[in-house]
Formats: structure tokens, C-alpha cells, sequence
């Protein structure tokens, strides 16, 4: 059984907030974060791991795939400092990526 990110509820950018499964398309910058998983607009990663040490900040190591490839990530997850009820993504390794979510409604 893998492992879940110790948040309450869906997150997402403003256009993952609003993604809505039944319409025939999305946007291209849509994130949206579950206690599971980070889907993307063609891309997805499932939580394996989730380590979480102290204020609020977790390792999350995933199995990602899209676009017929598959690979693993490694994301440091943080509290936004900033916006209350957000949380700030970094990807680890060579290929930094970083994205904020807040949580949906």
C-alpha cells in the first residue's frame, strides 16, 4: 500500500480547481494534488513514499508517467510561507520543477 501526503481535501491551480472530468478538454497547465497522487495535464505520478519531518515539509517519491514514458520523482513539499492554505512543490534532481497549489473549495 503506498503511502499519502498528510493533507485534507484536493488542491490544485486555478485551472485544477475548476477541471471538471466531464468536459471533452482541459487545460494545459492543470495540477491537480490529492492525498495520492499530482495529476498534470498529460502527465501523472502516484505517491510511493511520503516522509514527513517537521513544519509541515514531506519527501515525496513517486511513480510518474505520460505521453507513454514512465519514470520516478522525488518532490520536497512545503507549506507556502506566503498563502495560507498552499503548498509549494519542488522536484529534486537534475530537471527542477517547482508549482504551487492551494487548496480547492
Amino acid at each position: 500500500m503506498a503511502d499519502q501526503l498528510p493533507i485534507d481535501g484536493k488542491y490544485g491551480n486555478p485551472d485544477g480547481c475548476t477541471y471538471d472530468p466531464e468536459k471533452a478538454s482541459a487545460s494545459d497547465s492543470k495540477i491537480i494534488v490529492t492525498p495520492q497522487n499530482v495529476e498534470f495535464h498529460e502527465s501523472g505520478c502516484d505517491f510511493l513514499q511520503v516522509l514527513t519531518g517537521s513544519f509541515g515539509r514531506s519527501v515525496v517519491t513517486a511513480l510518474c508517467s505520460g505521453e507513454g514514458e514512465e519514470w520516478v520523482s522525488t518532490y520536497l513539499v512545503a507549506p507556502d510561507p506566503d498563502q495560507p492554505d498552499a503548498l509549494h512543490f519542488r522536484m529534486q534532481g537534475g530537471d527542477e520543477f517547482e508549482f504551487t497549489v492551494k487548496k480547492c473549495d
